[in-house]
């Protein structure tokens, strides 16, 4: 009797439709599914996908979700009343902020506002001092006393989404005071989630560790509900196997896991698609590249350089709204499919960042939406097939679209054709510039590296963006749009640790260094296994160093083995050779000052073996349609099918490449090839 077929399968929830991914792992065979998103009951979205999947329960041997559940909470502020708990005298710091503003000489920019009311900020007298040494000793007196004011607050509230977020000086070094608050108000309300500073951001920098807290408390009962709404859908399913959520840092987290830490899954959603657009990249040869996935709401520029993802710590919900925890490193902008086109005071078009989502959506959707939005354009354009959007399964509106572009093109005095490739051409140059802030403030240049195209519609304006940017080459993955869910199906898993500790480079305590390394090794080796990963994992270790009087760091790795002297100063001549690339000086006789130690452990998936396609039969154009370009106008440009194109297979443009996710323009002059695995390459 044959073993039944098994499949790990990669979920991602969007802004516009939630796609499915699923790889049978003895063939290489892959089967995928797309449902409309729903963003108010995230689980009705994942219901459909699978069973549009048509896969039995019993299929499934793994599930990795992405989700962004928690992203839009925070950007939408829809999340929890948070209380903020604090050492006595500090509960005003997530209002000062830092002193630095966004625009210097603008007198009307405000500070963001806080995740949490003022009113909420309760004070306890206590206090750690630099050195981790107790000054003042939180008692029992002021246990009961911080009680009675949670109460008075949770009076009449909402209680079952409402959480606690504490955040105490100097807990990054003795966390004993937090983990007391945390015992006496989870035994005394029993049902209020509470976070923890020193567990969240273990951090020296003050603000960006309470702003961090209170982020984590913020999304927690968001999180908690949807990860119970998970498990009460695959049990309704009979879904038995293992399940994770990705984390932000592009490995998976346990179902407990993102419950009790949810910080670490805000950017769930974004991290899969960066890891999927790697891997095509790679399978088609390159490993400097630009990855760039457009959907119906966002774009996300992210940078692989030498076929590693770059990562940091300080992403923004707004600006000046820091989260200090470990992201995959993205760039995200509002230019999707669903932006709205839209006349500025001045007279000018723009387009985003406002979209018109998945409900009412762009015009053509006919749903009841009234803007011209960047999907609309593109179909005036004849750049998407009204028939067979979604594989047939929407039927696009032409004539609507066509009429509300007409009334945007009579306010502007253009025709109907001019006013949407400007759309299109306002759109592609917002995702350009997003290319160049990713590549420029990393000191890289965009003209070195491959552009990945993948999102529903990043396909079909990537050749009217590399040419803004000097680029040549682009790469579209197998089922562009659903590539993060490919992402989250193939993600390794990963631990970050942090140990947050001053010492000079001429009076560092060797010993003290290697010790709590080594404590952070174990630590995360322990969470990895807990997380699912049982081979040997890969390891690296870094020390955040600054000369000293700098405000802010870089991150030096330390060569593998036991750290002794040697591997430190070896350590501080990578500093000033880093610091001298970065920044086109170096301070050789300057003290370093070592502020953070990191270490990273992950653990390898193995990455799928794709099935070859088919070498034979000459593929044929299964319509010819008039497709606008700016320069020649209306152009006759054939149409095919992907799932018709075999390996060996070129043409050059202009052409038309549809799939049931996605469509691949190429414009007049481009060269277009089909590899071995069904990976496209366009050579602009």
């Amino acid at each position: 009797m044959s073993l039944p077929t098994q499949f790990r399968c990669g979920i991602d929830t969007g802004g516009t439709f939630t796609d499915l991914v699923a790889l049978d792992e003895t063939t290489g065979d892959l089967v995928v599914a797309k449902w409309p998103s729903s963003p108010h009951h995230p689980e009705e979205a994942l219901i459909g996908v699978i069973r549009e999947s048509q896969l039995p329960p019993e299929a499934f041997s793994s599930l990795i979700l992405g989700t962004t559940v928690a992203t839009n909470a925070l950007l939408q502020r829809e999340g929890a009343r948070v209380l903020f708990v604090t050492t006595k005298g500090f509960r005003d710091v997530p209002f000062i902020q830092r002193i630095n503003r966004r625009y210097h000489y603008s007198l009307e920019w405000t500070k963001p506002k806080p995740l949490a009311e003022r009113i909420d900020c309760l004070e306890v007298d206590e206090r750690i001092n630099h050195k981790g040494e107790v000054l003042v000793a939180l008692t029992d007196q002021e246990l009961v006393r911080l009680s009675e004011r949670i109460e008075e607050r949770l009076n009449g509230t909402d209680r079952p989404n409402t959480a606690v977020a504490v955040c105490l000086l100097f807990s990054h070094l003795n966390p004993k005071h937090e983990q007391r608050i945390q015992e006496y108000l989870t035994g005394r309300f029993q049902d209020l989630p509470v976070s923890l500073s020193y567990r969240v951001a273990p951090i020296w920098r003050e603000y960006e560790r309470g702003s961090t807290v209170l982020a984590d408390a913020f999304v927690k009962p968001t999180l908690q509900r949807y990860v119970g709404s998970v498990r009460k859908s695959f049990e309704s399913m009979g879904i038995s196997c293992p399940w994770s959520v990705m984390k932000s840092n592009g490995g998976r987290a346990t179902a407990e896991v993102a419950e009790n830490e949810p910080v670490g899954v805000v950017l769930s959603g974004l991290s899969g698609g960066i890891i999927g657009g790697r891997f095509f990249g790679e399978l088609a040869d390159h490993e400097n590249l630009v990855t760039l996935d457009m959907g119906g709401t966002s774009c996300d520029v992210g940078v692989v350089r030498k076929g590693q993802i770059a990562y940091n710590t300080d992403y923004q919900i707004e600006w000046g709204l820091p989260v200090a925890a470990p992201f995959v490193d993205l760039t995200t902008i509002g230019a999707g499919g669903g932006s709205i086109a839209w006349i500025d005071k001045g007279g000018f078009l723009r387009v985003g960042p406002q979209s018109a989502g998945a409900d009412p959506g762009p015009v053509c959707y006919d749903q009841g939406g009234k803007d011209v939005t960047v999907t609309d354009a593109n179909l005036v354009l004849g750049r998407l097939n009204p028939n067979y959007f979604l594989a047939g399964k929407m039927r696009l509106n032409t004539d609507k679209a066509h009429q509300k572009l007409a009334e945007l093109g009579a306010t502007l005095g253009m025709t109907v054709e001019e006013t949407a490739q400007a759309v299109i051409e306002m759109a592609n140059e917002n995702m350009a510039n997003a290319i160049r802030v990713a590549s420029i403030d990393r000191g890289l240049d965009a003209r070195d590296f491959t552009l990945v195209a993948f999102g529903g519609a990043g396909p079909l304006h990537a050749s009217g963006i590399v040419g803004r940017v000097g680029m040549k080459r682009i790469v579209v993955p197998l089922y562009p749009g659903l590539c993060s869910a490919f992402g989250s199906l193939i993600a390794d898993f990963q631990v970050d640790k942090v140990w947050s500790k001053h010492f000079r480079s001429d009076r560092v305590d060797v010993d003290v260094v290697r010790k709590h390394f080594d404590e952070l090794v174990s630590e995360a080796v322990r969470e990895i296994h807990d997380e699912g990963f049982f081979g040997d994992p890969e390891m690296e270790r870094t020390i955040s160093m600054r000369y000293a009087g700098q405000n802010y760091e870089h991150d030096v790795r330390v060569e593998d083995g036991e750290i002794t002297a040697g591997s430190l100063d070896e350590a501080f001549e990578e500093f000033h050779r880093l610091h001298e690339r970065f920044y086109g000086y170096s301070i050789g006789y300057e003290v370093i000052e070592l502020i953070r130690f990191n270490v990273k452990v992950v653990g390898r998936t193995d990455n799928p073996q794709l099935k070859a396609v088919a070498t034979s039969g000459e593929p044929r154009p299964r319509e010819t349609r008039q497709v606008y370009f700016k320069e020649q106008g209306f152009v006759a440009c054939p149409v095919y099918r992907r799932e018709d194109l075999r390996a060996g297979f070129t043409w050059e443009g202009p052409a038309l490449v549809e799939e049931a996710d996605s469509m691949i323009l190429a414009h007049p002059g481009d060269r277009l090839s089909v590899d071995a695995h069904g990976v496209i390459t366009m050579d602009v």
